[in-house]
């Protein structure tokens, strides 16, 4: 079944505003891109842009929003789900994007990563009830530490330009968190 006109060209409208942020993000600051830029870039009408983003943020925010929900989608989907075959999934998926990781850093845009990745990840790992059955200190605590440890890994693996490999960097991470 086709998707309505409506669900179709909102689709269509934000493939078309992120694309032409991406591309005005190779030249120019972020901070200097305006609104009006990006929709002639896109070629979509200031109203088309403001019925899916309330601003140029948005744009980041929904489409990390889109990629967690993928990723989320394949971690449920793995059919050995122990902690390093996650791991390796994760990294794996964000070498996939790592062009887009490595733009966010030139845009000095890591804070927006940083918090939708927080909030994917703190609550993925709520979600894992054996881990969390302890205390309450564990389960308000541990996540948000293992989200913020493995976001800088990630980070700086990806700034290093991915040299190790996707299983190196994936049990390393193994062995530090089950030390």
């Amino acid at each position: 079944m086709s998707e309505p006109y409506s669900e179709t060209q909102k689709r269509i409208t934000k493939e078309s505003v992120f694309t032409a942020l991406m591309k005005l993000l190779d030249k120019r600051n972020f901070s200097e891109i305006t609104i009006t830029e990006i929709t002639k870039v896109a070629g979509v009408s200031r109203a088309a842009f403001y019925r899916n983003y309330a601003t140029k943020e948005d744009i980041i925010i929904f489409r990390l929003r889109d990629l967690f929900q993928v990723l989320l989608i394949k971690l449920q989907a793995l059919e050995n789900r122990n902690k390093l075959n996650r791991t390796r999934l994760c990294f794996s998926f964000f070498k996939e994007h790592s062009g887009f990781i490595e733009m966010l850093i030139k845009a000095e845009l890591t804070h927006i990563f940083y918090e939708q990745f927080c909030i994917h990840v703190t609550d993925f790992f709520k979600n894992q009830t054996d881990k969390f059955s302890k205390s309450t200190l564990f389960e308000k605590y541990l996540p948000q530490y293992i989200a913020s440890g493995l976001f800088r890994v990630l980070l700086e693996w990806v700034k290093n330009g991915t040299v190790e490999s996707v299983d190196e960097i994936s049990e390393f991470m193994f062995e530090v968190t089950a030390s």
